[in-house]
């Protein structure tokens, strides 16, 4: 039988930073902690207004904007 190899974790704790207010919505960011990526959280529409995980700052920004639209036209259509 071979002796069992114990394994240590070398990542550390994923860190929060300062939210970014973008357009009147708080996107969290988090610093991950085994790659070190800076990530931001925004609602998606491919998952159904969930909020998801995205590196691009850029990429979450578009996601408010479209889940802002899609919040106005709900509103709009029920006036």
């Amino acid at each position: 039988m071979r002796p069992v190899k114990k394994i240590k974790y070398k990542g550390t704790a994923s860190e929060l930073l300062e939210p970014i207010f973008f357009s009147k919505y708080e996107i969290k960011t988090l610093k991950h902690g085994n790659t070190g990526h800076q990530l931001y959280r925004f609602p998606s529409k491919a998952h159904g207004w969930e909020h998801c995980w995205t590196m691009d700052l850029q990429t979450a920004k578009n996601g408010i904007l479209k889940y802002q639209q899609t919040l106005k036209n709900e509103d709009d259509q029920d006036e």
